[in-house]
């Protein structure tokens, strides 16, 4: 019989039972449907109440919620794929079946394994058999039929991943490595438990059902690979009648499945059963209590459906008439398996980030939801246009609520430990820890506690390695100068740079230990500030590995309300570059070691505690003073001076023969990371050094960088010197004279004139070899002899 007429069982049934239904109640309506019928229960025999519950069934389209038939059929239908991100089963099960489209298309055909009048006749197939209502009339229409030794029926022609999609639960009992037991039981050894250790059941498979009808089948061939299993009885595994027979393995096997089949099924008393090749299907509340026959072995599989590999959620389901249906749980779920956060904020409004890799993406989810949930809609044609009209309806309300249902959550960045430094890679998260081996090591961000502003470093693959980098070699000339670190003073330098360095990458705040860092230019005069000495390279490095902000010396006002008006949580560092010559260092004392008033434009002052308020890091051209008295200001600033290595000249660009960060290869970045996690463990072992420098000179540069200052203090102290001593008063009744027109400009006060001669008597005690200046507490500046 052809498929046509075997799809027809229900078809007839309906209009059998519409027609009786009719006679047996006589009912005069001019019109009886088959709905009708299904109204007058009275009627309804026992073999009419399964083949209603399979109508039943159908209408409540339950191969809706399989993703292979949705996900194939889209692709048959439209050409595109679907996003297989919301696929819940095997993956390369799904590619296989479009593997076959693909192939079917290029040979001009088309391919589709999910009939549905194949199917809906298998359902039909199945309800009758377990339901006792099956009789052998029904094996014509439905093509059951024996072959050989095997029985086929819709159970065997329909693809796995459709039959478990019934309205009950099945359960299968098969034979277990059957071939292989078939061959032992022939052979009277036992080979069948390490067949497939060393074959397999691929390979196995081809070897026993290849014969010559199979083009390059060589027997030869397949009894060496047989032998690995079988040795000298190979040949009596493919015989050569079955190789010369095509399916003459199976022939030969088939009849042993038949045999322990109905064996099976009669010692177990089965009577509602359906066979499959060397199985057979049961309800799955079938007790069986046999299940080993001579060497034969059966074993379960209990679950018939395909099982769940991804278990993902999405925001909507949709019914056969394309109705969507939708919740606030439903939204909330899927926006916690997307990684959204909701957080917990004082002006008591929502507030979403999203997370991945414990980055955080601030989401504008008034404009920006609906078209990330439009993203996310997986059906095609009339069910997509549903589902899309439906969030679009729902932005401002169940979507809303959804939010409300986000857990919500504290935003904390994640900081390093006294005793701990990671930071977070593409591939992972890449840390040591002091109090363990300080070996580097790497966890997934599901274990770190924490979250990470978007940055650069996040789009980079890491791997630790010793080899020194251009930035390196980068830091060693800008501290010593020189090509080679080859005396003890040199190797002391560089060290104090590493550890500098290592102090800005590393986020811990210790609030008895928190300088400023300042870069400036050795040999620097005030007057030609010839930089271009690096000192922009090693604030780019330190934003390369944490969030930074950037101000220009000039733009910085220590004075100006709104001065931290841009400062967030995030920023570890804060540069402050190329500041100008009187730049007032004090004003930061407070922000350095104390917590940061961060004024905005229109809003409330926000307080950024010590622990996260960021390190400072100055460049300047100037000359910086120091006033060795001044112990408040010496703890919180270190100096590091940057050699005249590199100039407007000699760039690094025109050594390395790269632009710096721009131009670097992932192996120049994982060199560069490298030699941060160096310079990091090197400062938590040994501190931050500081680099001693002898400041009188530049004291003197920077309290006389005015030429007229200069002028004029030069003429007060050309006459004072010539005394035994003199004191801030006799420089001021100088100064003050009525006859000295720049009295009225105020340079000198009782508040400076200390300062200023004593940086002029520290340049003058080392320049003359006669006799030097020297303050007592007289107050008082004596002369004396050397």
């Amino acid at each position: 019989m052809d498929k046509v007429n075997r799809a027809d069982v229900m078809s007839d049934w309906k209009t059998e039972f519409t027609k009786r239904v009719q006679t047996e109640s006589k009912s005069r309506k001019e019109t009886f449907t088959f709905y009708d019928a299904r109204q007058k229960e009275k009627y309804h025999t026992q073999r009419d109440k399964v083949f209603l519950s399979v109508v039943s069934f159908l209408n409540s389209d339950p191969l809706q919620n399989n993703d292979y038939v949705k996900f194939v059929s889209c692709y048959i239908k439209t050409g595109s794929k679907l996003d297989t991100k919301y696929f819940k089963n095997n993956l390369n099960k799904l590619n296989e079946y479009y593997k076959k489209v693909d192939e079917a298309k290029a040979k001009g055909e088309t391919f589709n394994p999910f009939s549905i009048k194949a199917y809906e006749r298998y359902v039909l197939f199945m309800v009758l058999k377990f339901s006792g209502e099956y009789t052998s009339d029904l094996d014509e229409a439905f093509g059951v039929q024996t072959v050989g030794h095997r029985e086929y029926n819709p159970l065997t022609n329909i693809p796995s991943v459709l039959r478990g999609e019934l309205p009950f639960e099945v359960k299968e009992y098969d034979i277990k490595r059957a071939f292989p037991t078939f061959i032992d039981i022939e052979l009277v050894k036992e080979y069948r438990h390490t067949v497939y250790d060393i074959l397999d059941k691929k390979t196995f498979s081809y070897l026993l059902n290849s014969n010559v009808t199979n083009e390059r089948a060589d027997r030869n061939k397949i009894l060496k690979e047989l032998s690995k299993v079988y040795g000298d009885d190979a040949d009596k595994v493919c015989t050569v009648e079955r190789f010369e027979t095509k399916g003459g393995a199976f022939l030969d096997f088939s009849k042993y499945e038949k045999e322990y089949i109905e064996r099976f099924v009669t010692e177990n008393n089965l009577i509602n059963y359906v066979r499959l090749h060397d199985g057979v299907f049961v309800l799955a509340d079938t007790d069986c209590n046999f299940f080993v026959f001579d060497w034969v072995e059966f074993s379960i599989k209990e679950c018939i459906k395909p099982p769940i590999e991804n278990e993902i959620v999405n925001f909507y389901t949709i019914d056969q008439s394309d109705k969507v249906f939708t919740s606030p749980t439903m939204y909330a779920e899927f926006f916690i398996q997307e990684k959204f956060l909701r957080i917990s904020t004082p002006d008591d409004k929502i507030f979403l980030l999203r997370d991945t890799n414990n980055v955080v993406n601030y989401f504008n989810h008034n404009t920006d939801m609906v078209a990330f949930l439009k993203d996310n809609i997986n059906e095609f044609g009339n069910s997509f246009n549903a589902v899309a009209d439906t969030i679009a309806r729902e932005n401002f309300s169940v979507i809303k609520q959804g939010f409300l249902l986000i857990p919500s959550i504290e935003l904390k960045y994640y900081s390093d430990t006294k005793n701990t430094f990671g930071l977070p890679f593409k591939n992972g998260f890449y840390y040591f820890d002091m109090n363990d081996d300080g070996q580097i090591k790497s966890k997934e961000y599901t274990d770190v506690k924490g979250f990470f502003t978007p940055h650069e470093i996040q789009s980079r693959e890491f791997k630790y390695t010793d080899e020194i980098g251009m930035f390196e070699k980068f830091l060693i000339r800008v501290s010593i100068g020189l090509k080679e670190v080859n005396t003890q003073d040199a190797k002391n330098i560089v060290e104090s740079f590493k550890t500098m360095f290592g102090y800005l990458c590393h986020n811990y705040k210790d609030a008895t230990k928190n300088p400023c860092i300042v870069l400036t230019d050795m040999d620097a005069d005030d007057e030609t500030r010839n930089g271009r000495r690096g000192k922009t390279l090693i604030s780019k490095a330190v934003q390369e590995v944490q969030e930074s902000i950037v101000k220009g010396g000039k733009e910085f006002d220590s004075g100006y309300t709104h001065v931290f008006a841009d400062l967030e949580k995030k920023h570890n560092v804060y540069i402050i570059d190329d500041v100008p010559a009187g730049f007032k260092y004090d004003d930061l004392y407070t922000n350095i070691l104390g917590d940061i008033s961060c004024q905005r434009k229109g809003l409330k002052a926000e307080a950024i505690k010590f622990k996260d308020a960021p390190k400072f890091v100055i460049t300047s051209n100037w000359v910086v003073p120091y006033d060795e008295k001044n112990a408040s200001t010496n703890g919180r600033f270190i100096e590091y001076k940057f050699t005249n290595y590199y100039n407007t000249t000699h760039t690094p660009k025109d050594e390395f023969q790269y632009a710096f960060f721009q131009d670097w290869n992932a192996d120049e970045w994982n060199r560069f990371y490298s030699f941060v996690f160096r310079c990091v463990k090197l400062f938590l072992q040994k501190g931050i050094i500081k680099t001693e420098y002898n400041k009188t000179d530049d004291n003197y540069k920077a309290y006389f960088s005015n030429d007229v200052v200069y002028t004029e203090f030069e003429r007060i102290i050309s006459i004072l010197k010539m005394n035994d001593s003199f004191n801030v008063t006799d420089f001021l009744k100088e100064y003050n004279d009525i006859s000295n027109p720049l009295r009225f400009e105020k340079m000198f006060t009782p508040k400076n004139i200390k300062k200023l001669v004593d940086a002029w008597a520290g340049k003058f005690n080392i320049e003359n070899k006669g006799f030097y200046f020297k303050y007592t507490n007289r107050r008082k500046w004596f002369k004396i002899q050397k």
